[in-house]
């Protein structure tokens, strides 16, 4: 019996068998009178339909009455039937099991409702296996392991335990942000390029609308390598065409890619180093490596497209099939280990402070959970005890990584200083900071694990410092 393994994720589904990927398509669902369309022929009609269309019936898959939102839908376990079968019926059928590769968030009654749909499109199940596990092919010892992944809906990171086998430990997520919600503000933010360019609205009717986002996925490769790019629509019976520099397609996406940086950091924990291992579906996004690149001490590994779905089907030898079908969290490794040089691949802290230029105003307050404190030359501390005669900051919360006096501001020839006092660093906007540092406005401190953050502030009309 051949076995097909699909990756349940809803910004781009995966299937795959021992050949590779035999198919992706999105988690999209136009109702009509001639029943359900999903995958790639829903996506087309997504902004024609609207009303029409769901795209988070995998994330939140549920029996419930009306939880599809959508007239004639019963609820979202129908659409994902409507696709999971469609599926099934292209690549699977007589002679094949499955093993489906489920996100971590799914609970225990949305894992019994998958495996109900299984059952009802005649697919034998072998196993549910997590995603995180099966994209994890080899051990890294000596560092922190992880796993990040988006969705259409959500982005999360997948702590990792290197044992004799690897296994999900617990899930960091930014939830109600992902994949489509940036690839909405990409759309708005090319539609407005052409309109300031040539007066045409891409938005102002479904059709140009529709072919914005079917062309977004490529305009977005040619944007990955190219610091430009020249984007082309119809418009009547021409072409309308706009010059796209990188920088203004990345500028809707800072806060975004800042967000899963945070994720990120607050994940660290001891003083290992990062290994993150970034998924496909990231790695497609322009700009999100430079990003990621502001993390301190972390090493960065590219999965390729369908890791998780390949992962599952190069560890059938470990996945037995029976009469009870299990949820693994846990599965062999598949290769061997990689011994990371700290020489080479994670750079020591960097002085900052070498290459900070003097800052044209400076930073005068310190704000700690909405409070804004000046900072003057008597200086301020931060930790989790106060010091007595002091100016103190105490930390509130139970985090790790936090000394007693951990880090002083000072402020000094018009410039406001930081100090790490600390054995367990530092942070300035996800740099460890090394020795004297200074501060300028908006610079975000993050301090101990997961971490408080500080944010430096100019406060012009303060004239108490």
């Amino acid at each position: 019996m051949s076995t097909l393994a699909i990756d349940i994720n809803d910004a781009n589904l995966i299937v795959a068998d021992d050949t590779g990927v035999l198919a992706t398509e999105p988690g999209y669902a136009v109702v009509g009178r001639d029943g359900v369309l999903t995958g790639k022929e829903a996506y087309a009609q997504a902004r024609l339909r609207p009303r029409e269309t769901s795209n988070r019936f995998w994330q939140n898959l549920s029996l419930d009455e009306n939880s599809a939102g959508l007239d004639g839908v019963a609820n979202t376990a129908q659409l994902a039937f409507a696709q999971l079968e469609s599926l099934w019926k292209q690549y699977g059928g007589q002679g094949h099991d499955a093993v489906l590769v489920v996100p971590d968030h799914y609970s225990r009654e949305q894992l019994g409702l998958l495996l109900g749909l299984a059952v009802e499109c005649e697919m034998p199940v072998r196993s549910l296996v997590n995603s995180a596990v099966a994209a994890s092919p080899r051990p890294y010892p000596g560092q922190q392991l992880v796993y990040l992944d988006a969705s259409l809906h959500r982005v999360s990171v997948t702590t990792l335990d290197q044992g004799d086998e690897v296994a999900a430990l617990d899930e960091r997520v930014i939830d109600g942000a992902g994949l489509s919600s940036l690839m909405d503000l990409w759309a708005k933010r090319v539609a407005e390029l052409f309109v300031l360019s040539t007066r045409f609205d891409p938005f102002h009717g479904a059709e140009s609308e529709q072919l914005v986002y079917d062309n977004l996925p490529h305009w977005l490769e040619l944007l990955q390598d190219d610091e430009s790019a020249e984007l082309t629509l119809p418009h009547g019976e021409k072409e309308v065409t706009v010059d796209v520099s990188r920088d203004q397609i990345l500028g809707v996406a800072s806060g975004f890619y800042r967000a899963i940086v945070q994720l990120l950091a607050q994940t660290r924990s001891g003083h290992d180093r990062l290994v993150v291992q970034v998924s496909h579906r990231l790695l497609q996004l322009p700009g999100v490596m430079s990003e990621l690149a502001r993390l301190d001490d972390a090493h960065f590994v590219a999965l390729a497209e369908g890791e998780a779905s390949l992962g599952a089907i190069k560890s059938l030898a470990a996945i037995s099939s029976g009469d009870q079908v299990k949820l693994l969290k846990r599965l062999p490794w598949r290769e061997a280990a990689v011994e990371l040089e700290r020489s080479v691949d994670a750079p020591a802290p960097v002085e900052l402070s070498k290459t900070a230029a003097k800052p044209e105003p400076a930073a005068t307050h310190i704000v700690y959970r909405g409070v804004a404190i000046p900072v003057d030359a008597n200086g301020l501390l931060v930790g989790r005890e106060e010091s007595e005669g002091r100016r103190t900051i105490v930390l509130n919360g139970d985090h790790g990584g936090v000394s007693r006096s951990h880090c002083e501001f000072v402020r000094r020839d018009g410039e406001l200083r930081l100090k790490d006092l600390s054995q367990f660093g530092t942070y300035v906007n996800e740099k460890r900071v090394a020795g004297d540092l200074v501060i300028q406005p908006a610079d975000v401190i993050r301090i101990g694990t997961p971490g408080e953050e500080l944010q430096a502030v100019l406060l012009e009309a303060d004239h108490g410092t």
